[in-house]
């Protein structure tokens, strides 16, 4: 009950006028910039009188969501002053005020500062190597209410790498249709990756003393392989020049027998397995027929690979 009866007085005291009687003047603005949520009587008029601390948080009201300007007359202020406010007022000044919302111009370094740290934020690369973020442009400075000018996100293509050309949709605001601006950006991973460390002919068999580790931007080509063991124990299939990273279609699997190579040649005869040594034609992989010849007698015969250096030919 005792709690009740604290709430009726804390609702009576909000809307109960304000019993004062100094004389108090209200000189009306004719143009006025609101900047925050509600609009009070002290954004509208210059007030001055024994009483003027007590009208001043007066709210006349709301402020509309987004950009807005709307006109408030006398009349209007004078009643929600009255609805308020027991003493002698004296209005002077516009008959009509006209309110607009206040707007502020968003500084581009603001808007790449965030650009920027999001980038940082939602990068896969950033346990890979430095990243650093260059050539940020912005397409606007946009306009906003000064509330919004803070409220600042990155929206990124769920496609986006973030290597490269790197763009953003920037949302400024909270309300359900914020202001947009593009922002771009050039984004470049440094980090030791794989090169070559001197020219390596197509047709070699990559080695790691064929390798060193080097700082490159790996944006200008996002698909080098980034750990020496993903080159190692591969076939260049072009000469690769030194000092360059290596890319996937520049090395092949090593062949599970390679040209030249010593091989066992096998021919089954009924329950019999014949066994001599030839020499590979052509490179192959495993079950994959390739020619050899057999070194006793200089005899060139096609037979598939079933083992390494071991190739099983049909009599």
């Amino acid at each position: 009950m005792r709690s009740l009866v604290l709430v009726i007085c804390l609702c009576c005291s909000l809307f109960m006028p304000v019993y004062a009687f100094g004389k108090t003047v209200v000189d009306l603005k004719g143009e006025v910039a609101i900047t925050g949520k509600t609009i009070r009587l002290s954004d509208l008029a210059e007030i001055s009188g024994e009483d003027a601390s007590l009208l001043s948080s007066i709210v006349i009201a709301k402020s509309p969501d987004g950009f807005f300007e709307l006109n408030i007359s006398a009349r209007t202020v004078e009643t929600k002053i009255r609805s308020r406010y027991l003493g002698e007022v004296f209005f002077t000044g516009a008959t009509v005020s006209h309110v607009v919302s206040c707007t502020v111009e968003v500084p581009e370094e603001v808007l790449k500062k965030v650009f920027i740290e999001e980038i940082l934020k939602n990068s896969p690369w950033k346990d890979t190597g430095r990243i650093e973020v260059v050539d940020v442009r912005v397409s606007r400075l946009p306009k906003v209410l000064q509330a919004d000018s803070n409220i600042i996100r990155a929206k990124f293509s769920s496609f986006e790498r973030y290597l490269g050309f790197t763009t953003a949709t920037m949302l400024i605001g909270s309300g359900i249709t914020p202001t947009k601006v593009t922002v771009t950006g050039k984004v470049k991973l440094v980090a030791d990756i794989p090169a070559v460390r001197a020219k390596v002919a197509a047709g070699r068999v990559i080695t790691s003393s064929d390798l060193m580790m080097r700082p490159i931007d790996i944006s200008s080509c996002p698909n080098a392989f980034i750990r020496v063991e993903d080159c190692v124990g591969k076939r260049a299939k072009v000469t690769l020049r030194e000092g360059y990273p290596i890319m996937p279609a520049q090395l092949e699997r090593k062949p599970d027998v390679l040209i030249g190579e010593t091989v066992v040649i096998q021919a089954r005869i009924d329950n019999i397995i014949v066994r001599d040594k030839g020499i590979a034609m052509k490179d192959g992989y495993m079950n994959e027929p390739i020619p050899v010849k057999n070194v006793s007698s200089g005899r060139k015969v096609l037979g598939t690979i079933i083992a390494a250096s071991l190739v099983q030919v049909e009599l």
